[in-house]
């Protein structure tokens, strides 16, 4: 099989280059992961990163590819060719110092089927040989593709890196796929006896940010909320199944685009202050310094109907600015900001008296005299 056919022109044209560029390394350059598992499953890749079986900055430096950067301790390298960013990685083997932490690099340059080790699903433990258009796959990814599951490959992996719980629900919404029976039950275990102490936080934000920002991520939050799996990060939250259909109402009222933020915000979130505010001008200044996720949020949270009219009143502004004020014979200074909040709140609470600039004109000369 040669999954190449299946590539674009351009990804064909960025191939073609790497393999062109070093003949040192013939037959030891690969694609790996999930650009094998999109090809097999005849879904379009979102980009190309190449894996070096030896040494990914040995490779580049006798290549007449572009440099953007090196990173030495995984011996990777991002190039450009085409005007796209690539990676190109080293083969290594890694290992995890304690639950949850980020691994730590023993060996690169390793043969391909040790790195296929360290990966997370069966699915993504796939690598294409682009100079003999072989497949590799000693943990039966094609098949598990072929039957929708979900696999790992050892009973340590969630342990070890249990963002890869968060991973598995994006594969299981975006294929359609199911955990199989060990795999469920490792989870199980996981959030059982995971000791959290030494999580590398920062992950996890990585992994929420990006499974959150799906048409399907509502299921995955179901999920997480279902199985308690928010508890490798969290001791708890407020957040339940049933309020998910209300958040995203509150979601689509606030335009909150940043679906991942206001996901996270709602599961990590617990106390919410509903202000007494009186009228509008209040509303205004209460809210105003919101973006759309925190109003959002405050809605969901509180129900508080101020939070909908303060979309009424956001875009209200003053025609008249300093350079009219000074016109007029004010000084430049904090009085011309007095002067122009004031015109703002009576402009917020009487919007009928203030239809035209000239109206705001009026207003200032009949209460204030300049210097």
């Amino acid at each position: 099989m040669n999954l190449l056919d299946k590539l674009e022109e351009k990804e064909k044209r960025i191939i073609d280059i790497v393999l062109n560029s070093n003949n040192e390394f013939k037959n030891k350059i690969y694609i790996v992961g999930g650009v094998v598992r999109d090809l097999l499953m005849e879904r379009k890749i979102k980009d190309i990163d190449f894996l070096i079986e030896g040494s990914a900055i040995d490779f580049i430096k006798k290549s007449n590819l572009k440099i953007k950067s090196t990173h030495e301790p995984f011996n990777t390298v991002k190039v450009e060719i085409l005007g796209e960013e690539i990676d190109i990685a080293s083969t290594r083997i890694e290992t995890y110092d304690y639950m949850g932490a980020l691994p730590t690099v023993l060996k690169t340059g390793v043969n391909i089927e040790d790195d296929l080790k360290r990966r997370d699903f069966t699915i993504n433990s796939i690598a294409y040989n682009l100079h003999s258009n072989k497949i590799i796959d000693p943990y039966f990814g094609q098949k598990d593709i072929k039957k929708g599951v979900l696999k790992v490959l050892h009973k340590n992996s969630f342990l070890d890196d249990p963002t890869r719980i968060l991973r598995g629900l994006d594969f299981k919404y975006r294929f359609n796929f199911e955990f199989d029976k060990n795999t469920a039950s490792l989870i199980e275990n996981c959030l059982e006896t995971f000791n959290n102490e030494h999580l590398s936080i920062d992950r996890i934000y990585l992994t929420l940010n990006k499974i959150f920002s799906y048409s399907y991520s509502n299921k995955i939050l179901k999920e997480i909320l279902d199985k308690k799996i928010y508890k490798i990060w969290l001791n708890k939250t407020d957040l339940k199944e049933e309020d998910i259909e209300k958040l995203d109402l509150a979601k689509e009222i606030f335009n909150a685009a940043e679906q991942n933020k206001l996901y996270i915000s709602a599961l990590e979130s617990f106390f919410y202050i509903k202000p007494p505010l009186k009228n509008n001008f209040e509303i205004y200044e209460f809210f105003k310094n919101f973006n759309n996720v925190q109003l959002a949020l405050y809605y969901f949270k509180t129900n508080d109907k101020n939070a909908v009219q303060f979309l009424n009143l956001k875009n209200i502004k003053p025609e008249i600015n300093g350079n009219d004020l000074k016109s007029l014979g004010f000084n430049e200074g904090k009085f011309i900001g007095i002067i122009l909040k004031d015109v703002l709140k009576e402009k917020i609470l009487n919007p009928n008296n203030f239809k035209t600039k000239q109206n705001e004109i009026d207003f200032v000369l009949n209460n204030y005299s300049p210097d």
